[in-house]
């Protein structure tokens, strides 16, 4: 059962899907809002509003270019707006492991009509088709395919085989951490899991001396500031990155 929003996400969610509808009409056949906050993990500092927007067909270059002029005014109208990352998937183009060709996207709050990769992938599905809220179109069990568990473990493997960017600022330091620890339990669970469970999960498995640079990238996650990272917690953070790295990978 859906947890219940935070009230100005719900609002900044029922006027994105009502805006959408406008533009869209019956191409549209879903938006589902999905990600940390459909799975009880949300912090009002730091998380994205990860939404899917299922369409029928492929959207014409007038249809994106609405589009595109939707977001911008959206935008305009909602600040908030900004935490908006997403997906615009034709119903055809969708399989359990993304979509099978690049689809438009919205990037903090902006959109993106063309976009050179797939960035959906079995995880997301998953996530979307069991813990999705939809806020237009029917449940999104009967629009999403089915993932089975060990679907998500190769999105997991894929993603964690790439070369990450080198995290600069102390919170994306504390966020890579966090995603490390998120994609390792779900390799165990074969489920779409969240950072909080991904910490929990960490500190049942590694030594009692990791666990304060656990709390510290958390505690960065909450306040959405790195008060309290200093040079010797990313010093931490990168020496059990590469000890679970050599352990699981």
């Amino acid at each position: 059962m859906n947890r219940p929003l935070p009230p100005d996400v719900a609002e900044l969610m029922q006027s994105f899907a009502s805006g959408l509808r406008w533009v869209l009409g019956d191409r549209l056949v879903g938006v589902y809002l999905g990600g940390s906050i459909s799975l009880g993990d949300y912090c009002e500092e730091s998380s994205d509003l990860d939404f899917l927007v299922v369409t029928a067909g492929r959207l014409s270059p007038e249809e994106l270019q609405a589009l595109e002029v939707f977001h911008r005014e959206f935008l305009a109208a909602y600040p908030a707006a900004r935490r908006l990352e997403g997906d615009y998937a034709p119903r055809e183009y969708l399989i359990p492991e993304g979509t099978t060709v690049p689809v438009p996207r919205c990037k903090r709050g902006v959109f993106v009509p063309e976009v050179g990769a797939i960035m959906l992938s079995a995880d997301n599905i998953c996530n979307m088709r069991e813990n999705g809220i939809a806020f237009a179109g029917p449940p999104p069990m009967e629009v999403l395919p089915p993932v089975s568990p060990d679907q998500v473990r190769a999105a997991v493997r894929a993603m964690l085989a790439e070369q990450p960017k080198p995290a600069r600022r102390p919170e994306e330091q504390a966020d890579e951490l966090l995603d490390l620890l998120r994609s390792l339990c779900a390799l165990e669970t074969g489920k779409r899991t969240t950072k909080a469970q991904g910490a929990e999960w960490a500190r049942r498995t590694v030594e009692p001396r990791w666990h304060p640079v656990i709390d510290a990238a958390l505690a960065v996650r909450r306040r959405g500031t790195a008060d309290g990272w200093d040079e010797r917690t990313a010093r931490a953070a990168a020496e059990l990155d590469r000890l679970l790295r050599a352990r699981y990978l």
